[in-house]
């Protein structure tokens, strides 16, 4: 998986094998289970809990080459996982994409956005064109997601002087560091045979 470290301010991939393909949410490993099904008769899947979501996280982050974690941080930020989010702006859904940017990418009803495979799948490749556009500079990654790529450039491809901008890449990373101690943590602990929450 294409994971980031932190070197100085770049952030850089390190490759595959840097977590075990579990996401571990709120201290506890999650197991994969099968894929979703989708058709005419599936019902789209409403959850709030990162944990009920954490085996499509780790599905979408897979198809896509982005470490669950990051996409777990992303969500948690954006929407604290609410699928039915909607913010001021018309951004909607789990990874808050907005319309526009969800019909670069195929999808055309902004209902859609509220089905979190669709809005995590929209949310990925979004991230990946911005990573080919930015390099692997996660913070200029994040700050395009939130601001807008024509906004990083315009300010000479660093971080735009908006707060709102500077507070959520601040969150995200934040958020992000916060989720891989806790995974590292839980590589390295042997298992007590007790739930943590």
């Amino acid at each position: 998986m294409g994971v980031y470290r932190h070197t100085s301010s770049r952030l850089l991939p390190v490759g595959a094998g840097a977590f075990t393909a579990r996401t571990t949410v709120v201290g506890k490993p999650q197991p994969r289970t099968a894929p979703l099904a989708r058709g005419p008769e599936a019902q789209p899947l409403r959850t709030s809990s990162p944990v009920g979501l954490a085996p499509l996280v780790d599905r979408t982050a897979q198809e896509h080459d982005i470490d669950p974690l990051l996409l777990h941080s992303i969500a948690r930020v954006e929407s604290r996982h609410q699928p039915d989010a909607v913010s001021h702006a018309g951004a909607r859904g789990l990874m808050q994409v907005i319309p526009p940017t969800a019909r670069r990418f195929g999808v055309d009803g902004a209902e859609q956005l509220h089905d979190p495979q669709t809005n995590l799948r929209v949310s990925a490749r979004y991230l990946k064109n911005l990573q080919k556009r930015f390099g692997n500079d996660l913070e200029l990654v994040l700050a395009a997601y939130n601001a807008g790529e024509g906004a990083v450039e315009k300010h000479g491809r660093k971080i735009p002087p908006y707060r709102e901008t500077q507070d959520y890449v601040r969150k995200v990373l934040s958020e992000y560091a916060l989720l891989r101690g806790v995974s590292a943590r839980q590589a390295v602990q042997p298992p007590t045979g007790k739930d943590v929450l």
